[in-house]
């Protein structure tokens, strides 16, 4: 008999990257997307630090992430801790670690700071 563990992750933070959807021989969608999320450390200098997670997600939820998502968007992410083994390009074994998604919910679009600035003092803002 197996002893009791878990392992279930819950995230907020933002597309550091616009998702990138592919499919694997089978046919099977496949997503992969780094997450920033803010450790909640400001630096004497003002910097907020961010750790970046790898973030993968499956058939219907990475069809889902690749037409719905785009880089800034704010996210919430459910899902469980993988360690994943491979051989690099020069036959290296290397280790990675990512968040398997179960669920993956926008939040909301990460307003440009110059868009933001623009709206509080009136002014119209277009991107060039």
């Amino acid at each position: 008999m197996s002893q009791l563990s878990l392992n279930k992750v819950f995230l907020i933070g933002f597309l550091a990257q616009k998702p990138v959807l592919r499919y694997v021989p089978s046919g099977t969608p496949v997503v992969n997307f780094p997450l920033g999320v803010y450790r909640g450390v400001v630096a004497e200098d003002g910097k907020e630090y961010a750790d970046y997670f790898n973030i993968v997600a499956w058939k219907d939820l990475a069809l889902f992430c690749g037409e719905n998502l785009k880089k800034s968007d704010w996210v919430f992410v459910e899902g469980r801790i993988q360690i994943r083994v491979y051989e690099d390009g020069s036959g290296q074994k290397r280790k990675t670690w990512e968040i398997v998604a179960s669920e993956v919910r926008r939040l909301s679009e990460r307003e440009n700071v110059a868009e933001k600035k623009a709206k509080e003092e009136g002014e119209s803002f277009e991107l060039s």
